[in-house]
């Protein structure tokens, strides 16, 4: 079977790494179609891991993107002749579906790693990219039930093209570098870690809120914050105001984050209601953190309600700060105990439910 992955831009975010981790499995030609070559930060690593790759010099601006995406989906398409093409980028799914569909591709499928946002926009462009899904016998694939779900009671969405497929992550490998790290590292000062894009819809500030109350019980803390994004300056604004410059480390986006996770002692994921899944949570589990993370539908799914990680209340700096002190002064040792709950998040399974899903 040749895929054909359809992606915004290169740079180093979830649905990339997840593609990424397609292209490392064997048994499919893999091509990589990228719209807008900026920012390039993965552009290499995609060219080196894809049987062809091709990204555009220019993403067009305002309304003439939409007819580009559908023209250069379709071109490409009529060339490459793939049997499935994903679009990872679910608000472009209607003119890249439409492309792939006009070009006779059979095999038709978008994915869904955030719920819809409930502004007119959102709700738009939810019944527009579940119509095209169902005209064109496509599916709209959801990182979680609770993705899902939200889909499904959108007003006019087109419910019958939702299916359920969870984030992958290279388990093994990440256990692999995390333990690598652990046994090299050689400063053994309290360190937690959180990776996320620093956007709206996670929740840095109630981290950042919580910090001083975690300073004070154990002094010589650090947090690691890794991603970057455009909330960047407001954040490093907060930590200055609250005398955490020496604490907090922005490190940006970055390529090794296992061994980073190998060089923590816990793993923080504040966040909100508009999480998908939070895949780096399964990361931080195969890495053998321990996890502290905000009790909202997404997270509580990936954790099995609290099973594989403490639960706190989103928004809540006071009970996040108390669930870190508690970790990092218990000075817990890793586990492998989910280990086999791990295994449904692997790159093969995740594969082997998108292609299910389409036939």
């Amino acid at each position: 079977m040749k895929v054909l992955h359809v992606l915004h831009s290169p740079r180093a975010e979830g649905t990339v790494k997840l593609a990424l981790d397609w292209l490392a499995q064997p048994g499919l030609v893999q091509e990589v179609l990228v719209l807008n070559p900026n920012p390039a930060e993965m552009a290499d690593e995609l060219r080196r891991r894809a049987a062809w790759f091709h990204q555009g010099e220019k993403f067009p601006a305002g309304l003439k993107k939409f007819s580009w995406m559908l023209g250069t989906t379709w071109t490409i398409c009529r060339r490459r002749r793939p049997d499935l093409v994903v679009c990872w980028t679910n608000g472009f799914s209607p003119w890249v579906l439409g492309g792939a569909w006009l070009a006779g591709v059979p095999r038709l499928i978008t994915h869904a790693g955030n719920p819809p946002t409930r502004s007119v926009a959102g709700k738009t462009c939810t019944v527009v990219s579940t119509f095209v899904a169902w005209i064109t016998g496509g599916r709209m694939l959801c990182c979680s039930r609770y993705v899902a779900s939200q889909f499904a009671c959108s007003p006019g969405a087109f419910a019958s093209v939702l299916r359920v497929a969870y984030n992958c992550a290279p388990v093994g490998s990440i256990r692999e570098e995390a333990a690598v790290a652990r046994a090299q590292r050689a400063d053994w000062r309290p360190r937690l870690i959180m990776v996320g894009t620093l956007e709206a819809h996670k929740d840095h500030a109630t981290l950042i809120k919580a910090m001083p109350a975690v300073v004070r019980a154990v002094p010589n803390v650090q947090l690691w914050l890794v991603g970057e994004g455009s909330l960047r300056r407001p954040l490093e604004n907060a930590c200055a105001e609250l005398n955490l410059t020496a604490v907090v480390t922005f490190l940006g986006s970055r390529r090794d984050v296992p061994s980073l996770l190998g060089q923590s002692d816990v793993f923080v994921f504040s966040t909100t209601r508009e999480e998908g899944l939070g895949t780096v949570l399964i990361e931080a589990l195969a890495a053998g953190l321990p996890v502290v993370a905000s009790d909202v539908p997404a997270c509580a799914e990936a954790l099995e309600g609290g099973r594989w990680g403490r639960l706190v209340p989103p928004g809540d700096s006071a009970a996040l700060a108390a669930a870190l002190i508690a970790h990092l002064q218990a000075k817990e040792t890793e586990t492998d105990a989910c280990s086999g709950y791990l295994e449904r998040f692997s790159p093969p399974c995740m594969i082997a439910s998108y292609v299910a899903a389409t036939s």
